[in-house]
């Protein structure tokens, strides 16, 4: 609010006032995001690198009923589980590239088999997105809390290696990328996944596999950004 004076004085004092209000909501504001983070990061089960504590806009705090990056799976999980999940994550990986030159056909159909969700992307979804489609595939995923570091979660990197790519496309018969599988089911490719979440379905399918949505019990109660391409 704009507070207006007749005297210069009483203009001066007011300026000085609402200066200091400001500063004093502000500061407020810094301690607060200050005691959360402390607080998150004493929770187990945290690591991941998608994990970002924030105050975004629509949140009240990370305690919130929907806090973007709040995954309630990667929380109710040990530290040694979190770090488990991780190596197995990398495990998938190494195992899989070093077969570079060979039939993965099997291989990698094993993977899929081995894990309850499979999103497969060109780069690294965080640090190396190598096309648009990515950002709204790991967007839609992470606003349902999935996250790597949950149990039972593989991210398989194909960058660079058209062989790997190649391998991929066949046993899903789909040339787009990134992918998603479910329970050693071909779900769909990035724009299908994320007309899943808009429209509800998303919620069922991660049930379906054997893990959770944050959203169920509250998608339609207007506490969910929609992801739009």
């Amino acid at each position: 609010a704009v507070v207006s004076t007749q005297s210069t004085g009483g203009t001066y004092q007011t300026t000085i006032l609402l200066k200091e209000q400001e500063y004093k909501r502000r500061r407020k504001l810094r301690d607060m995001i200050k005691a959360e983070r402390e607080y998150v990061s004493s929770l187990p089960g945290i690591s991941s690198d998608e994990y970002k504590p924030s105050l975004e806009p629509g949140t009240i705090n990370l305690r919130s009923v929907h806090p973007p990056y709040h995954s309630p799976q990667l929380r109710g999980q040990t530290q040694e589980q979190t770090d488990a999940a991780w190596a197995k994550i990398a495990e998938w990986q190494e195992k899989i590239s070093s077969a570079k030159g060979t039939n993965r056909l099997g291989l990698v159909r094993e993977m899929l088999d081995s894990f309850k969700l499979v999103y497969i992307v060109q780069g690294d979804p965080k640090t190396d997105v190598r096309h648009y489609t990515t950002e709204y595939c790991t967007q839609a995923l992470k606003l349902h809390g999935i996250v790597r570091g949950i149990e039972g979660y593989m991210v398989l990197n194909v960058a660079d290696d058209e062989e790997l790519e190649e391998t991929c496309i066949e046993l899903s018969e789909c040339t787009w990328m990134p992918q998603v599988w479910a329970g050693g089911e071909f779900v769909g490719e990035w724009r299908h996944v994320t007309d899943m979440h808009n429209d509800g379905p998303m919620v069922a399918m991660l049930e379906n596999c054997g893990l959770s949505s944050k959203l169920k019990g509250c998608y339609y109660d207007g506490k969910t950004p929609l992801v739009r391409y």
